[in-house]
């Protein structure tokens, strides 16, 4: 094998995501199915969805699973509060915290800068237009050969970072007398703990969408290869000719 050989085999993998990205992608992996999940039995148990600070069965609601064909008591039985809860407040601290190791060793190694924030030419029109066309692409060789993140990437990652967590987080504290009492401010924030619960709800579905679309790009990305590399950390280059 000649020299040249060589180095073309040693540029075939690039390394793409540290330890630290994987372990705590794959950690939250587990942490937000086990809140969907338990979400899910928690809202099934009290199926109705009400504004303000009063909220009640028989109380004027603005959603109630009743009218999408399953009642109270049907939901109730599918439902279950009390195993509901206490997965929701374990893995929410499972995902707090690993989201506060991730947002730590990002901002002091410069990850977050470097690969997550979005410049000022990546929220630029032209730059968003051209990568929603990229993006709508059925099979993009430029998506799947990227190793770094595009500005779509980039402006949902911080959004879902810097925005959307807190929100959940504070909705979900809103919710639980203990934090509400000790910091009234919560509940006039968001005008109610039953404006919290819709709030923290309707969040929930968003993060659900997120997630299909998040899995939809991998599969059209090379999902193979993408998963790969959340496991190994290493990305496989695509070769001339290959």
């Amino acid at each position: 094998m000649t020299a040249e050989q060589v180095r073309a085999g040693a540029r075939r993998w690039l390394d793409v995501h540290s330890a630290n990205v994987r372990i705590c992608h794959w950690i939250n992996v587990i942490a937000g199915g086990y809140l969907l999940l338990s979400g899910i039995h928690i809202f099934l148990d009290f199926p109705e969805l009400y504004w303000g600070h009063t909220g009640y069965q028989g109380y004027p609601a603005i959603f109630r699973l009743a009218d999408w064909g399953l009642s109270w008591d049907e939901a109730g039985d599918l439902g279950n509060r009390m195993w509901g809860r206490n997965y929701h407040f374990t893995f929410a601290w499972v995902f707090l915290i690993n989201g506060l190791v991730y947002v730590g060793w990002s901002v002091v190694t410069g990850h977050v800068r470097a690969r997550l924030l979005p410049t000022r030419a990546d929220v630029s029109p032209a730059s968003l237009r051209a990568d929603v066309i990229e993006h709508l692409r059925p099979a993009s060789p430029t998506r799947a050969a990227a190793t770094t993140y595009g500005p779509l990437q980039k402006l949902s990652y911080s959004l879902l970072l810097f925005v959307f967590v807190p929100a959940m987080l504070l909705t979900g504290l809103a919710q639980a007398p203990a934090f509400a009492a000790a910091w009234p401010w919560l509940l006039a924030m968001f005008g109610g703990r039953q404006t919290a619960r819709t709030l923290h709800t309707i969040g929930t579905v968003v993060f659900v969408l997120f997630v299909v679309v998040h899995v939809v790009e991998v599969l059209m990305a090379g999902a193979v290869n993408r998963v790969r590399s959340m496991f190994t950390g290493r990305f496989r280059l695509r070769q001339e000719g290959t």
